[in-house]
Formats: C-alpha cells, structure tokens, sequence
C-alpha cells in the first residue's frame, strides 16, 4: 500500500503503498514517514472469507485472493492482485506490493524496509526497532528517529494524503505573547534559524497558539491551537496552503528559550500529519 510512506523517520505500506513512511511510539514506546494503510485493527467493514473489498491496514485484513490497496479518493480497501512475500526489516521493498504485510516503511540510508503490524518494540526487528503509531494507521514497526536520514533534533512528522507520504525532518519554535508558542516543522531548506534570505523549504508545517508548558494535557482546536501546510514541492497535496480541520498537541517537554517537545496529530482535507517534534528557540520565530 502506497498510502503511508515515510514515518520519520519520520515512514511505505502495502500494496496500496506508493513510496515508503515514516511515523509515534505505541504503548510503552512513542512514535515516525509511511506509506501504510487505514489501522491495524480490522475496520468495522474488514472483509471476511464470504466478504471482499473491505477497508483494510495490511493483507491480513483481506481475504486470500485479494490485497490491501490505497488510493487518495478511495483510502486503503482490499482488492484482487497478488501479495508480495517481503519480511519484516529484513526485505528491501519500494511500495507495499513487495511486503508480505502490504507495509513498506523507510528504513535506515536510504532505504526502505518491508515492516508489519506490532504491540511493542521488542515486537520489532533490529532494523526497525521502534513500535510506532499513527492514527488512522495503527501500531507498525519502524527506525530509530536518531538513525541516518532521521530528524537530527528528534523530530519525526510524517504526512499522509492519500497515497503520497513524506516526512518532516526538523522543528523550530518561537514565543508569541506571554504564553504561546509558533511552531514550524520543515523537510529541506536551511537547518538555521529562518531569515528573510533563507532558502525555501520544500514542505513546512505551522502549529501557532501551543501554549508554553510541559503539562501533558492534551491541547486542541478548541484551546485556539491550529495548524497550516504548506506544501512547496508538491508531495503531499497540489494545494500550496492547507489549513488543518483538527489538531491535538501533547506537551513532552518545554523550557523557556529552549527545547520544547510535543506529540501531533493534525487532520487536513484529504490527509493528516502525525509524530513527534523537537523544536529549539529561535528568536527570528517570536513575534
């Protein structure tokens, strides 16, 4: 499946799959960029052995002569073809169709690995270590964030529409009023703190009116947090600006002036954007 690529690292999935993902930790963990399907659990419509076509996560969803397949208009749903035969951390593979699973996720170097369906890391291969969770995905095993080709800073946003995955590789933020916070997590451009002559990234994405604590209360639209995409390179959505529909922010750390780490999940149209951020203080970012 094309449809989760990327997480983190931040992660490919099944045969649906069009590029590999990357995605957050599950259970004990937290979690990375993929190119996965709709959840791990089976959905309330799952096919069963008298019921074909079905949503589906991985090939385990589907009955035996079909596979989990993604598209942007349709979502991930099983359908006729053959499975591929990939194991876990182990397979290279270039789209979910490789995966026995039907889960292509992005490895280490470049390289994409076939992954599957997990509870906990020690769940998980050595080449994919890391139990992750993206919403709407479910559980999947993927790399470390600090591997090679990961968020430098710990950051492992991954944007899924559809059948197109990408990742976020680094965070900044900046202090809006007393007690808020802007946040900015980018894929390209310069790694310093933005400047008017700054290069372009080639995706950002905004999350402005966090406020500024290490209380793990989750924060939402509701509590004036919001989130816009801005998809330079066109990877995610052919729309340059994309405003979130919902957003939910968990606050891992915070430090004034320094380094401050949340949990996302924001809900576009068409798509989502979830992981893990770190973001250090850049004063070019405080309004």
């Amino acid at each position: 499946m094309t449809l989760r690529t990327a997480l983190a690292l931040l992660l490919c999935l099944p045969a649906c799959q069009a590029d590999p993902v990357v995605a957050t930790d599950a259970a004990t963990d937290a979690p990375d960029v993929v190119d996965a399907p709709v959840s791990v659990d089976a959905p309330a419509d799952a096919p069963s052995a008298l019921d074909g076509g079905g949503r589906c996560s991985f090939n385990r969803d589907c009955i035996p002569t079909e596979r989990c397949e993604c598209s942007e208009t349709a979502g991930c749903r099983c359908a006729p073809g053959a499975r591929g035969a990939g194991l876990p951390g182990v397979t290279p593979c270039t789209s979910g169709d490789d995966c026995a699973s039907a889960l292509c996720v992005e490895g280490s170097g470049g390289t994409s690995l076939c992954s599957d369906a997990c509870e906990r890391s020690d769940d998980c291969p050595a080449a994919l270590p890391r139990c992750l969770s993206i919403s709407g995905v479910g559980d999947f095993c993927a790399r470390n964030p600090s591997s090679p080709d990961g968020g430098a800073d710990g950051t492992a946003l991954v944007g899924m529409f559809g059948a197109r995955s990408a990742r976020f590789e680094r965070a900044q933020h900046g202090n809006t009023g007393a007690d808020r916070l802007l946040i900015e997590a980018h894929f390209g451009g310069d790694p310093a703190c933005p400047t008017a002559s700054s290069p372009t990234p080639r995706r950002t994405v905004t999350i402005r009116g966090v406020r500024a604590t290490a209380d793990a209360t989750p924060q939402t639209e509701a509590d004036g947090v919001a989130a816009v995409l801005f998809d330079f390179g066109g990877d995610l959505t052919t729309a340059p600006l994309l405003r979130a529909t919902a957003v939910r922010v968990v606050p891992r750390a915070y430090e004034r002036n320094g380094r401050v780490s949340l949990s996302v999940t924001a809900t576009f149209p068409g798509g989502t954007i979830t992981g893990e951020l770190v973001a250090p203080h850049c004063t070019s970012l405080d309004d």
